[in-house]
């Protein structure tokens, strides 16, 4: 019986470990990124931060669990968590979006030059990946490719940036406080700020600290969550494929959802729907990449055998297609968008499970 539901227990504590570890790093990456102007902080320090759990199922599959063929299952994470987070997140974030007052509001408006330049990037890095993945074998020049489009993706950010600075719209930075509920509490909870440095405002060098402790929660969660995705594939009689497109890639979206969502009721449009966008960039290139040229220098090795299937093609081009749609459904609409569009990315998502489950099956 605990052989049955052992799985889905580390799936849940994963989800609640990656929660409490997601409300400290996006207060330390708050005061990290309080310069940046919008969409910036949330396609860097974010989306960075809240990718960590889909590149360290990279790493535990390749370097912990020490076998090169689960790189399937941290595959099934990356896709399933591109289409959460393109859909479901953007989606909720619409419906629970305040205005400056607090307010519920009914549609949000973003900006255009963000939108694009988030949406061509991450439909350069998707359409990449599913390139690469149409071989017989991943090489490390694909891995290099990879990791140079997030690399240029970077540049762009800079500039826009730097193109930002001297404008007179930036916001104050306040700090966030996390509720200090006492010594056995934050630890429970992961609130390092009040545990180190007694809730004090950040500085550099705490929020880094900060930061740092959160990822490494975040690194152990995401250990967690492969053992449960690979128990789950076992128990339910499913491929370990579609146990990490679904179950993985859920819980190593809460990252995602919980700072897009945050931002979304703060009024940081921009920010919350960059997020997830920068993160699917982030998820096909680097958290994918880096550490498969890592494992290809250590290891001595060239090349990653592939297997092809008619089905994982569908599923890989079916990313690109429901990415390209989300896109457009924000771009011809970026004035005013409405819930009745972040409901059409929900049952776009739910249209989009169900198929993948017949056809996988």
């Amino acid at each position: 019986m605990l052989d049955t539901i052992l799985p889905f227990i580390y799936i849940i504590l994963s989800c609640y470990l990656l929660k409490f570890a997601c409300d400290t790093f996006e207060q330390a990456a708050g005061y990290l990124g309080r310069n940046f102007p919008p969409g910036v902080k949330g396609a860097t320090v974010n989306a960075i931060g809240s990718s960590m759990p889909e590149m360290c199922v990279v790493i535990a599959c390749l370097f912990w669990f020490n076998d090169p063929s689960l790189v399937m299952v941290a595959l099934g994470v990356t896709a399933g968590s591109a289409i959460f987070n393109g859909c479901v997140i953007p989606a909720l974030s619409i419906i629970m979006a305040k205005d400056g007052n607090g307010k519920s509001v009914e549609h949000i408006e973003l900006n255009k030059h963000v939108l694009l330049r988030d949406v061509f990037w991450v439909l350069t890095a998707e359409i990449a990946l599913i390139v690469c993945l149409g071989f017989n074998s991943f090489t490390i020049w694909m891995a290099v490719i990879l990791n140079v489009i997030y690399f240029l993706y970077a540049v762009h950010l800079y500039f826009d940036a730097k193109n930002h600075e001297g404008g007179d719209d930036d916001d104050e930075y306040e700090y966030e406080e996390i509720e200090d509920k006492g010594f056995i509490a934050n630890i429970f909870t992961f609130n390092f700020n009040a545990i180190f440095f007694s809730n004090r405002a950040f500085s550099a060098t705490s929020a880094v600290i900060v930061l740092s402790l959160a990822i490494a929660v975040i690194s152990g969660a995401s250990h967690i969550l492969v053992e449960g995705v690979l128990g789950s594939a076992t128990v339910l009689g499913v491929p370990q494929f579609f146990a990490g497109l679904v179950f993985g890639a859920a819980a190593s979206s809460v990252p995602d959802l919980i700072l897009s969502v945050k931002d979304a009721q703060k009024g940081e449009y921009e920010d919350a729907v960059a997020n997830p966008l920068a993160s699917n960039t982030f998820d096909t290139t680097i958290a994918f990449a880096l550490p498969l040229l890592a494992w290809f220098i250590i290891n001595g090795v060239d090349s990653l055998p592939l297997v092809q299937d008619d089905n994982l093609t569908i599923l890989r081009w079916s990313i690109v297609g429901v990415t390209a749609a989300v896109a457009a459904s924000l771009l011809f609409n970026y004035k005013r968008v409405t819930k009745k569009i972040a409901y059409f990315l929900l049952a776009m998502f739910a249209v989009w499970a169900a198929s993948m489950y017949f056809v996988i099956q």
